[in-house]
């Protein structure tokens, strides 16, 4: 054993530089693996996934969801926050401004979207880590 030597007990002590040398191996080997493996935002998003859908109407139900989902989130955004859950107040909204309150309900997806994806980013990184 070249790279070890014993001690006044017989116990097998490693050297510094065997010990040096493995870590080099590991994380050359870890280097290795990261360049093989695709990053978190390489990944393949196939959006039908995610739309709810018949076959062969993703499209339309697509730009349904883009004009509904952002609308109800306004709405929710409002009765929640500004009119602070009172209905009295929420009435006194003029509700007839679709634009305006899509736009406000847009912003508030895109916060929970782009919250999801760091969130999904943070996960990824943990698994990465674990893995390693």
């Amino acid at each position: 054993m070249e790279n070890s030597v014993r001690d006044n007990y017989g116990s097998v002590l490693i050297l510094d530089t065997a010990k040096e040398r493995a870590r080099e191996y590991q994380q050359g080997k870890r280097r290795e693996r990261r360049r093989i493996e695709e990053g978190f935002f390489d990944q393949p998003v196939d959006y039908r996934a995610y739309v709810l859908s018949p076959e062969g109407y993703e499209g339309a139900m697509t730009a349904f969801y883009i004009a509904l989902i952002p609308y109800l989130a306004g709405l929710a955004f409002l009765f929640s926050f500004i009119a602070r859950g009172q209905f009295e107040h929420f009435i006194t909204f003029d509700l007839t401004s679709f634009f305006i309150i899509w736009a406000i309900g847009y912003e508030v997806c895109a916060a929970m979207i782009l919250g999801a994806i760091f969130a999904g980013w943070l996960k990824y990184l943990a698994n990465r880590w674990n893995e390693e």
